[in-house]
């Protein structure tokens, strides 16, 4: 994409190195690419969770059944990728417990936990109830189907926990997909292995 490369121009060649090998021409932003530079800075935007999401008023039941006041008042982030707080949590190895999955519409558990294990074992980790590395899940809200505001999805709190050091990791976000809600079941299992991974001081179990 022509703003990719103007991106990458803008980020890695700055004016100054234009010193050392002559006058440049500055990079040229138009008013859609100056659009989609606001929309990413959006995207990459942190704020305070109680702050920043209409969660806390527009789904006020959906709050205090799985986390507490003390890990709504850490989490920060966005809508768009979700709210974190991480207190230092790692995992070491491939191997996972799904401790609990929690589901407060009573309709999504059993499909959730189907798309988290696919989305684990295709990151080749090995579900153990004993693994020092352990995951929970809240199912806060489902929309099951395409209304005009919105897609099919489901919107969870999750946390990664090392039970040897103590730490964790909580996550509250959203997942929809056009496809339905089994998509986005999947989506957001996928996005927490994600998250998993990333964190994983042995990924290849090395």
């Amino acid at each position: 994409m022509e703003l990719v490369r103007k991106l990458i121009l803008f980020l890695l060649f700055p004016a100054s190195v234009g010193t050392l090998f002559g006058q440049a021409k500055p990079t040229e932003f138009s008013e859609s690419d100056m659009a989609l530079l606001a929309t990413a800075a959006r995207l990459g935007a942190t704020h305070p969770f109680l702050d920043d999401s209409s969660d806390v008023w527009l789904e006020p039941d959906s709050l205090n059944k799985f986390f507490t006041d003390k890990i709504y008042q850490r989490l920060a982030g966005n809508a768009y990728y979700g709210y974190k707080w991480d207190e230092g949590f790692t995992c070491d190895g491939k191997e996972i417990a799904i401790e609990e999955i929690k589901d407060l519409t009573g309709t999504a558990s059993a499909a959730y936990r189907l798309a988290l294990e696919q989305s684990l074992i295709a990151d080749k980790y090995q579900i153990n109830p004993k693994a020092v590395c352990q995951i929970g899940v809240c199912i806060v809200g489902v929309e099951a189907a395409e209304t005009e505001r919105t897609l099919p999805g489901v919107m969870v709190e999750a946390y990664l926990r090392n039970s040897a050091t103590k730490k964790s990791f909580f996550i509250r976000y959203g997942a929809g997909s056009p496809r339905g809600l089994a998509a986005a079941m999947r989506l957001s299992a996928a996005m927490l292995a994600a998250e998993l991974e990333g964190r994983n001081e042995r990924p290849d179990n090395q």
